[in-house]
């Protein structure tokens, strides 16, 4: 079970690592549009377009990593005046939720990705093709769904099935 556990642990990190390349990425077009326009007085009319996919692969491609590190937003205020039994059931209704909300989202998503595919649709100003940079949608959340099986799993069973997140980077 450790294997796949560390598996999973690699696959959302280098959905991460993915996800700082797309930043970089994207505050690099930024930079060079914006000196483009100003100093040279001929802007890049791609960027804004290339700017916003860039910031929905940043945005998508960490959502897994984030999760699997519960580095996540979290409201526990009320969870926390819990007794203790009871907040490990509040912790797995909200992986319930999650995967509710995810599942949902994997499928209406992969709809909206294959009809983009079908009829090839592409960015108004460069003729970007949509469906590559929307097939990141459910593959995060279909990821997000993996990592809370994993951890629920853990939970249940009482044992690791996945390293700490600081051996994954090792």
């Amino acid at each position: 079970m450790t294997i796949i556990g560390k598996t999973i642990d690699r696959v959302a990190y280098g959905m991460f690592l993915c996800g700082v390349i797309a930043g970089i990425l994207m505050t690099l077009t930024v930079f060079v549009s914006t000196l483009m326009r100003y100093v040279f007085n001929t802007p890049l009319h791609f960027s804004n377009e290339l700017a916003g996919l860039l910031f929905l692969s940043i945005t998508f491609l960490t959502i897994p990593y984030v999760l699997n590190i519960d580095r996540h937003i979290g409201i526990d205020l009320v969870v926390k005046q819990l007794p203790v039994r009871f907040q490990g059931l509040v912790g797995q209704l909200a992986g319930l939720v999650l995967i509710a909300f995810a599942a949902v989202f994997v499928y209406q998503s992969w709809d909206f990705m294959v009809f983009s595919h079908a009829i090839e649709a592409r960015s108004d100003i460069s003729g970007l093709l949509l469906w590559p940079w929307m097939l990141l949608m459910p593959l995060s959340f279909a990821m997000c769904i993996i990592i809370t099986l994993k951890k629920t799993l853990k939970r249940c069973v009482g044992r690791d099935v996945a390293p700490l997140p600081e051996e994954v980077i090792s």
